[in-house]
């Protein structure tokens, strides 16, 4: 009889000393390469990071998570384990893998984790993520980031009104993979909110039914007329000394009435 292996188990071996780290790292890349189930996955990747230790096959084993799983939540850990322990490997892989990805959380967790590096040595990695994002919105990276922010929560509160509607009705799988497909890659609903835009720039923004204002919104030098309306929001980005461009500020039927500070310091 078999041994049914899982993440969990195979990790706490490796602790206990029953196996070794390259034998647990063989039972980790089967568990990655034969599960069809994404949280088996990322979770197996994820104690692959813990035990890792800097050769070919633990490269080989991440690189071909970041190439190709399916999910993107897999394909950004393994790109985060890639930059996390291998920094001094060159990064073909990941440079490919933004090429082509399409993936909206990929790029919102990729950029958010560069931001945290301030070393040059991750600058082409960057460069090239805000160049893709850059390309598809027609926008400079700054409001490029901003409409990102802004698909990203979409996307978080489309994958709860999901849940919600799977327990209640059943999708068939195809039906399921349009969906995640539509509202899970960088489209043009995000887009839709900016009402005008000149030379990479938005001018006007219209932000209704969300559940935050991102704080790149104060990135946003080129903003004059910004409406919030319709949005359950809790707060405001605290400060945002750039927008000294903003000349009409609408807001209605919001779950918070006063305005920001930022606002009334401009007036």
């Amino acid at each position: 009889m078999s041994i049914q292996y899982t993440p969990e188990n195979i990790y706490s071996k490796v602790l206990n000393k029953e196996i070794e780290k390259k034998d647990a790292l063989k039972l980790f890349e089967s568990l990655i390469l034969n599960s069809d189930n994404e949280e088996i996955r990322y979770t197996a990747l994820e104690f692959v990071g813990k035990i890792a230790f800097e050769n070919k096959k633990t490269f080989e084993v991440i690189e071909n998570c970041l190439i190709s799983d399916e999910s993107p939540h897999v394909r950004f850990e393994a790109a985060k384990m890639l930059i996390q322990i291998f920094p001094n490997r060159e990064f073909k892989p990941i440079l490919w893998a933004i090429q082509n990805e399409m993936s909206i959380y990929f790029f919102k967790k990729l950029l958010d984790l560069l931001e945290t590096y301030n070393t040059s040595q991750f600058k082409e990695i960057r460069e090239k993520t805000l160049e893709k994002i850059n390309a598809h919105y027609n926008l400079n990276s700054n409001d490029s980031k901003f409409v990102l922010d802004i698909d990203y929560l979409d996307y978080l509160k489309f994958k709860i009104e999901l849940n919600n509607f799977l327990g209640k009705f059943t999708l068939s799988d195809a039906d399921k993979q349009t969906l995640l497909k539509e509202n899970s890659e960088i489209g043009n609903k995000g887009l839709g909110r900016v009402k005008k835009a000149e030379g990479g720039f938005i001018i006007s923004l219209v932000l209704t039914d969300i559940n935050e204002i991102p704080s790149s919104i104060c990135n946003l030098r080129n903003l004059q007329e910004l409406e919030i309306s319709n949005c359950k929001i809790e707060k405001y980005p605290e400060r945002c000394p750039k927008l000294l461009s903003l000349k009409r500020i609408k807001f209605k039927n919001n779950t918070i009435d006063k305005v920001p500070s930022w606002i009334r310091y401009k007036s």
